[in-house]
This record gives C-alpha cells, structure tokens and sequence, in this order.
C-alpha cells in the first residue's frame, strides 16, 4: 500500500496547492475528501493482490492526469456555470420585470 499512500498524498497535495495558488484560500473539506473517497475505493481494489500494481499504476496515472490538467474539469465547473447562468437569467427576469413596471406606471400617469 506504500505507492498508493503516496499516490494519495501526492493528490491531496496537488489539489491544496492548486487551490490556495489560484483562491489564495485553504481548500474546502469537500474537495479533499472527495480525492480521499477516491483513493480508498482505489485501495479496497488493491487489496487483491494481483490488482495491487494496476491500481497502483493508476492512482499515479490520475495524479499525472491532474498535474497536466487532462482531466475534465468536473462537477465543480458544472455547478459553477449553471450558477452563473441561473443568476443571468434572474437579472434577466428582474430587468424585463422592472421594463414592464415602468412601462405601465409611465402609460398610467
């Protein structure tokens, strides 16, 4: 198990630094338990032995994959932009709102 606790710490680190260079914050628990969820489900694999070096070989593969950025940007991006998109439709919503309130207050005076 010593290469897939490296593997881990490796990740975790990778994520702590990459949040705190771009947020200037600590990371959120969720981002990191979310890597550790990861890894225990990569370590219940390995403990069939004949799986251990695959596995082992794949918890550094995702690693390298995160350090080069060729994972997709995942859930995370996906709640972000559906959040903005909802905050513009409710500007949006509120702006076309407001138009037709003052429409009508300036057709009533």
């Amino acid at each position: 198990m010593g290469g897939l606790a490296a593997a881990w710490l490796a990740g975790e680190a990778l994520v702590a630094w990459r949040i705190i260079h771009t947020q200037h914050r600590p990371p959120a628990p969720g981002a990191l338990l979310g890597i550790t969820v990861l890894f225990a489900a990569l370590g219940a694999a390995a403990s069939y032995a004949p799986a251990r070096p695959v596995v082992t070989a794949l918890a550094w593969g995702l690693d390298v994959a995160a350090f080069f950025n060729a994972l997709p940007a995942g859930l995370q991006s996906q709640i972000g932009q559906a959040q903005k998109a909802e905050g513009q439709e409710e500007t949006g919503n509120y702006a076309r709102a407001e138009s037709v309130g003052s429409a009508a207050a300036g057709k009533a005076s």
